[in-house]
């Protein structure tokens, strides 16, 4: 309803008006300008209130997801995944797989995203736990899907990193070591054991176990590949047996193509961030591998890296989807293990189930067994953080890989991977600072 209000009215609106811009005029005199109190700040304290738990929880989600954001690219150009086709010289450094260098800025850049999505997902975790000791956690979802986030977090640390140091805010803590990296998948498991526990949605625990099925297996991998050494390992092959369960267990739950994905249409702001990068600023482009890829039984360009390219490019340049894990990669995981065992009928079985998903001819043993595991896995995980080891554990080598006089290098050590960076080597007074050189 419209209210009608006189001259008088009006002028006595804007007197106060007056006096109140007076008045700040006065008080912001008394102080600084840059003493501002922003009413969308929170203050943490304000976290131990059980009612924040669903948006803490969507905060470690986007933490995470700007994490894969800034990290997967610096994977990929390290690989064949993705080149470097741009102008900036530090990609051409982890493009010809001198990624020990701690001071590239492009990893540098990179590693506070990751560093941020640990310290968040480890406290929202111990403080949904706590809500839920206590009976107040209003809907345990939210916390079953924290353990997962922080699983993805965790993981992804493993896979990438050569080393991680566990500091508090200020308080620093020393690395952890390559030999103790391993613990990060334990950790992500136990993760993952108490968010099954707690799901209760068929997709929700289709998630958990088939990413703890790839979190056993990776498991698997990252001890083929430790200690780095100059050689890739005389057999290759992972057969873990809780892998192999969980694998199983997860193809019962899900349909025979289904997928985990993660979205990113919370966070476009990582300083590196992936679908910008390549299909945007043009700083790299789909690796030629992928793009030239052909099928080894037909001899034709391979149907599934020719989806998952065209699927990238359709995600444009501000936001696109996290591949996390798939039914595919559950079936490959048990041809490996069947393949380590020695049932080459299995390995057939499930290797061709895969293939037939996109239309692929059967394998028959046209080409060797452990060639045909390690080719699949490369058409169908393009750009899931897998490459890298599986290039070393299956000993091959990306072609733009060369020595380097400087640093370790991917074409010479085999089980190399990204070390902490500079910015937490200068935070961090219990991380070693040596001069950047071998």
């Amino acid at each position: 309803m419209m209210t009608s209000h006189s001259i008088f009215d009006t002028t006595r609106r804007g007197l106060r008006l007056a006096i109140g811009a007076s008045a700040l005029l006065v008080a912001t005199a008394c102080q600084s300008l840059l003493d501002v109190k922003n009413p969308n700040n929170i203050a943490e304290d304000a976290l131990v209130n059980p009612a924040a738990a669903g948006p803490e929880a969507s905060g470690v989600l986007a933490s995470a997801m700007r994490m894969l954001s800034a990290t997967t690219v610096v994977y990929g150009v390290a690989t064949d995944e993705l080149d470097w086709i741009g102008s900036r010289d530090a990609w051409f450094d982890l493009e010809q797989g001198a990624i020990s260098n701690y001071i590239n800025e492009f990893a540098d850049g990179a590693f506070p995203y990751v560093a941020e999505a640990r310290f968040l997902a480890d406290k929202t975790v111990s403080r949904l736990e706590d809500f839920d000791k206590a009976g107040t956690l209003v809907n345990r979802q939210d916390l079953a899907r924290t353990y997962l986030y922080a699983a993805v977090v965790y993981t992804s640390i493993a896979d990438m990193y050569d080393d991680f140091a566990f500091s508090d805010k200020t308080v620093p803590s020393a690395p952890v070591g390559r030999a103790n990296m391993s613990k990060l998948y334990d950790t992500a498991i136990g993760y993952l054991d108490k968010a099954l526990a707690i799901a209760t949605a068929n997709a929700d625990k289709y998630n958990i176990m088939a990413y703890r099925a790839r979190v056993k297996h990776a498991k698997g991998v990252w001890q083929k590949i430790t200690p780095k050494g100059a050689s890739a390992p005389a057999n290759p092959l992972v057969n873990d047996a809780g892998a192999v369960a969980d694998a199983n267990a997860a193809i019962a739950l899900g349909s025979a193509d289904q997928k985990f994905n993660m979205v990113n249409n919370l966070e476009a702001t990582a300083s590196i961030f992936i679908w910008f990068e390549v299909n945007g600023r043009n700083e790299h482009q789909t690796g030629t591998v992928y793009r030239t890829l052909k099928d080894p039984i037909s001899n034709v360009l391979d149907p599934t890296v020719v989806n998952s390219l065209a699927a990238f490019k359709a995600f444009g340049t501000q936001s696109g989807t996290f591949w996390m894990t798939s039914t595919r990669e559950l079936r490959l995981i048990l041809a490996e293990a069947a393949l380590a065992g020695g049932n080459t009928a299995e390995f057939t079985s499930q290797i061709n189930t895969v293939r037939a998903l996109d239309g692929k001819p059967a394998f028959t043993g046209q080409i060797a067994n452990t060639a045909m595991l390690a080719y699949e896995r490369q058409s169908q995980l393009w750009l899931m953080r897998r490459r890298l080891s599986d290039m070393y554990r299956f000993g091959q080598k990306d072609s733009k890989w060369t020595t380097n006089p400087n640093f370790e290098s991917s074409f010479n050590v085999v089980g190399l991977l990204f070390p902490i960076t500079n910015v937490e080597r200068l935070a961090n007074p219990c991380v070693a600072h040596p001069p950047p050189s071998k």
